[in-house]
């Protein structure tokens, strides 16, 4: 027999921090057992551990970045005993599944790959996993010895979600033998429901959730998180001003487009620590369906009502008016008209400028039920001037808050300010005028996100 020495490196793709093999107890066991089910005999392994902590961060965030990708191809849970009864049935979106229906599906499907399976191929597969389509979803299924853990996908399954399931059907199996026997006596799933939440903590499911933050966080832990934390927080305030909870895919776009220099993994990973810390809370999906529902309802209630108080203060305004015109003389008329305008002038000085605006509309359709063309367009100029001036307003405060936060090197404000005078500008840029502008602001957010990466880097 010939032998070689082979020296080599392995990325085990496991922080050791949340290592669940036992680091570094275990390395030499974990790693014989990797080069055992690669096909190596092996008899003598040096295990040495090196690593710079750049790389290893990197390892970190492509650790829960896989995970991310593995999980929110998930639509579905099913676990089924050896004869085919549904054990547990865990719906994880708004994929409706028959588990009964799927159920002999899945039995008819394994049996016949069991089938296909050669003497050889039996005698090394202690643990079966089968892969197979389901309507337009890919089936990953695992044969253990006391059940069937099935996961309904949208897309083939990676090789670590595979290695994943493996890892959990032991554990399950392992924690949950006498409740599997139970249900195939009884035939009742509700035996198994407290195991929903060892799926949700395995495959991390809990990402996929509709999101919150904490209402119970301390002003001192806001202070101290990195600088990529407590941009992320600053991103969330911003989504729970738009609806009452957020996804993790929207928190990870809205920031990294606001860091610009910060990876989507890193971001990622750093979303995942503020979930650790019960910073940002998870809130499972009947909470985003009592809440879209709840929401969605209170939302049309008060369009509907918005819309009777505007038509009904339409209809009173109009009715006003054509009442006053009936026997008004154009005189008079001008008169109102004129009384109106110097309301809204006062209200404009005080920069009450929605009540302004109120003003100079209604001594504009006072001007256009008596054909005042000149009033008209001079009323309008004057509407336009205030939405205009508004808008100049927003701007002015926007700026100078962009240059107050990057003064103070808090760069995550900073970048806020910057982007929503960009928004600014570009709103107000129909015939380009605000092009220079726009690349200025362009190269200022460039150079704060350098800054930025590279205070963050040096933390």
């Amino acid at each position: 027999m010939t032998y070689f020495k082979l020296i080599a490196g392995i990325n085990c793709g496991i922080d050791k921090s949340v290592c669940q093999n036992g680091y570094p107890d275990n390395c030499f066991s974990c790693l014989a057992k990797k080069f055992s089910d690669a096909g190596f005999l092996m008899d003598i392994i040096n295990v040495t551990e090196q690593h710079s902590e750049q790389k290893r961060k990197e390892l970190l965030y492509k650790n829960i970045w896989d995970k991310y990708n593995d999980m929110v191809t998930i639509r579905h849970v099913i676990v089924l005993t050896k004869g085919g009864i549904p054990a547990l049935n865990m719906n994880i979106g708004d994929l409706p599944i028959n588990a009964g229906l799927i159920s002999g599906f899945i039995q008819a499907n394994v049996s016949f790959s069991a089938q296909e399976l050669t003497i050889l191929d039996k005698f090394k597969l202690e643990k079966k996993l089968y892969e197979f389509d389901y309507k337009n979803f890919n089936v990953l299924l695992y044969d253990g010895k006391l059940c069937r853990i099935c996961l309904i996908l949208d897309q083939k399954a990676s090789n670590s979600l595979k290695e994943l399931l493996i890892d959990f059907a032991g554990f399950f199996e392992d924690n949950y033998e006498d409740e599997l026997k139970k249900v195939e006596e009884l035939c009742d799933e509700d035996i198994l429901e407290p195991a929903k939440k060892l799926i949700e903590k395995s495959f991390e499911i809990n990402m996929n959730y509709p999101l919150i933050l904490s209402s119970l966080i301390p002003p001192n832990i806001i202070e101290n998180l990195s600088l990529v934390q407590k941009a992320i927080y600053e991103c969330a305030k911003d989504l729970l001003k738009e609806d009452d909870y957020f996804f993790i895919t929207y928190l990870m776009v809205k920031t990294s487009k606001l860091l610009g220099v910060v990876s989507d993994e890193e971001v990622l990973w750093n979303i995942r620590q503020l979930m650790k810390n019960n910073i940002i809370l998870s809130q499972g999906l009947e909470f985003q369906k009592q809440e879209k529902q709840e929401s969605e309802t209170m939302a049309q209630e008060k369009q509907e009502r918005e819309d009777i108080f505007q038509k009904i203060k339409e209809k009173r305004d109009f009715e006003e008016i054509v009442f006053e015109t009936h026997e008004m003389s154009i005189e008079e008329a001008n008169i109102k008209i004129n009384s109106l305008m110097k309301k809204a002038e006062i209200t404009e000085r005080n920069a009450a400028y929605q009540e302004a605006l109120d003003e100079y509309q209604m001594a504009l359709n006072y001007a256009k039920e008596f054909n005042m063309k000149k009033k008209v367009d001079e009323i309008s100029s004057k509407i336009s001037g205030i939405t205009k001036l508004n808008k100049e307003v927003e701007l002015k405060f926007a700026i100078q808050q962009a240059s107050k936060y990057e003064l103070k090197k808090d760069y995550v404000f900073a970048l806020k300010y910057f982007f929503q005078i960009k928004d600014i500008l570009i709103d107000e840029n129909d015939d380009g005028k605000h092009d220079k502008q726009l690349k200025k602001i362009d190269r200022r957010i460039e150079k704060i996100q350098k800054q930025f990466k590279r205070d963050h880097s040096e933390v």
